[in-house]
């Protein structure tokens, strides 16, 4: 009986997720292969023209976020904004090409180095096309993509101090800490990348269900996609746990 209560529980969990995504599949919806104009909800800060997409729930509790923020924090001038939201497979793949060809500077160049080698740097920061967060509409980069920006005498270091004690209040985590909290697994630690636990939690259970499944593959899907099999499962799961107890 207990089983059967859990199966119902997680049947209704996973249509309550879903509902937002229309005809597109629990497979093609993790994998962010779906045309974000159809299920996601368009946003873009004040002043800007730039369009950003996110599911309705996080958009709500963004906004509700940065209110909260300016009030507490009225003498602040500058308030949070997007500068990454929702990316498509589409999207992270041309990132991850850019990377792997070298068109796009990382941290040392991928002249001379195998592919597994051109893998492992990619990933210290960027996700592979089909393990990334951001295809879920539930994951957003705030501000500045470098942690010095957040640092001590940076110019988020306040922002981001009051997001760390603050953000689970509105259903928000910081799922990549450091590294040594993670058990030294996973990406590198980013402070401007927040995610919606409520949602983002279930979606990644239902990610780590599909892979398990098989049906969820790599090669010959992106350059050096033969070599992340064994990684990405690390990758997806290697999060802050602080995640895992917002509900």
């Amino acid at each position: 009986m207990k089983n059967l209560l859990s199966a119902i529980l997680i049947f209704f969990i996973q249509s309550a997720i879903f509902s937002q995504t229309g005809n597109v599949s629990n497979e093609a919806y993790v994998l962010g292969d779906f045309k974000q104009e159809a299920i996601l909800t368009a946003y873009s800060n004040p002043g800007e023209s730039r369009i950003y997409y996110l599911r309705k729930e996080v958009l709500e509790k963004f906004l509700e976020l940065i209110q909260a923020y300016q009030r507490e924090n009225p003498e602040e001038k500058q308030r949070p904004f997007l500068v990454s939201a929702f990316r498509s497979f589409k999207d992270q793949k041309r990132i991850w090409e850019e990377k792997y060809s070298g068109k796009r500077k990382m941290r040392e160049t991928v002249k001379g180095k195998t592919s597994r080698e051109i893998v492992a740097l990619i990933l210290e920061f960027s996700s592979a096309p089909g393990t990334s967060r951001h295809h879920w509409g539930t994951d957003i980069d705030l501000n500045a993509l470098e942690n010095s920006y957040f640092q001590k005498g940076g110019k988020g270091e306040k922002f981001y101090n009051w997001m760390f004690k603050n953000a689970k209040r509105f259903g928000f985590c910081q799922p990549y800490t450091p590294k040594t909290s993670r058990g030294n697994k996973g990406y590198n630690e980013e402070k401007w990348h927040w995610s919606y636990a409520p949602i983002s939690n279930k979606l990644q259970d239902d990610w780590v269900r599909l892979f398990k499944e098989g049906k969820i593959q790599f090669k010959e899907k992106f350059s050096g996609g033969e070599f992340l099999q064994d990684l990405a499962f690390e990758y997806v799961t290697s999060v802050n746990s602080e995640c895992r107890s917002i509900r």
